[in-house]
């Protein structure tokens, strides 16, 4: 049975108004993927009467069910790129775009460096180093197999795959080589947490990171320390910069810190003293 876009859309947007702020658009990108369309198509359509598949209405349940529309779509938007994704790594967030900048703007100073992601998850930061930094060798680790997989498929996608080298392990446990910058987006988040419906969906490997929740931070910068790593770069939580920063202090170094587009603190970095 044939049934009116404008129609489809508006029963959508119904049930996925309690979910998002933009039920519409997210009803809308739900129907392009399944019409294969663009959206400029569906509004110039929207009176046009079509078979729809079940798999829309089975989106439409799938996501008023606060599964992110990410997961559903198995794409992510990331530093204008599109990346695939599902339930075996975190969403990439717009915020983790700043710590890339950062780490552009540090690598500046270095030649041929060698940089090491602690916890690549689906590779974006890799990824975004190596098509970056083409003169830079890039190491992505990972305790998650799964995780690496899907790294693997990106770096495929956009061409970086013999450039970065994809190790399965935990922290620096499997490389051997010098390393001059070391770059993580950890699990910062307090085990007690209550995190929101949606967070749910997102592997919990990659969100938790300990009672306090900076206890990887503040592993990761004992690892700089002990590494003689030149320049350390890491996202963190929100509410994290005091404590980062006296562990820091503890260690005889100094944290700089940088804030999101929100305002609020997240993320550092260190530079070994000259």
């Amino acid at each position: 049975m044939k049934v009116a876009i404008k129609e489809v859309l508006s029963e959508a947007t119904f049930k996925l108004r309690e979910v998002t702020d933009i039920p519409q658009k997210e009803a809308m990108l739900l129907l392009c993927e399944v019409l294969q369309k663009e959206m400029s198509w569906l509004v110039r359509h929207d009176n046009d009467e079509v078979e729809i598949e079940e798999r829309f209405f089975s989106f439409i349940e799938r996501r008023a069910s606060h599964e992110p529309l990410e997961y559903i779509l198995s794409r992510a938007n990331f530093y204008g790129k599109e990346f695939f994704v599902d339930k075996r790594v975190l969403i990439p967030r717009p915020e983790t775009e700043l710590l890339v900048d950062k780490v552009f703007e540090l690598a500046q100073c270095m030649e041929n460096s060698h940089i090491v992601e602690i916890g690549c998850g689906s590779g974006i930061i890799s990824i975004m180093l190596a098509l970056g930094l083409p003169n830079a060798k890039i190491t992505a680790v990972d305790i998650s197999i799964d995780a690496l997989h899907v790294a693997r498929i990106n770096a495929e996608k956009f061409g970086v795959k013999e450039k970065i080298n994809f190790v399965l392990g935990s922290y620096l446990g499997n490389i051997e080589s010098k390393i001059d910058m070391i770059i993580s987006n950890p699990p910062y988040i307090a085990n007690a947490e209550v995190l929101g419906i949606g967070l749910s969906y997102e592997p919990s490997l990659a969100l938790y990171g300990g009672i306090r929740g900076d206890e990887m931070l503040r592993h990761i910068i004992d690892l700089y320390v002990d590494k003689k790593v030149k320049i350390l770069a890491c996202e963190m939580g929100y509410d994290q910069k005091e404590s980062i920063s006296k562990y820091a202090y503890q260690k005889n170094l100094e944290a700089s810190f940088y804030k999101d587009l929100a305002g609020l603190d997240r993320g550092f970095w260190i530079k070994e003293k000259i």
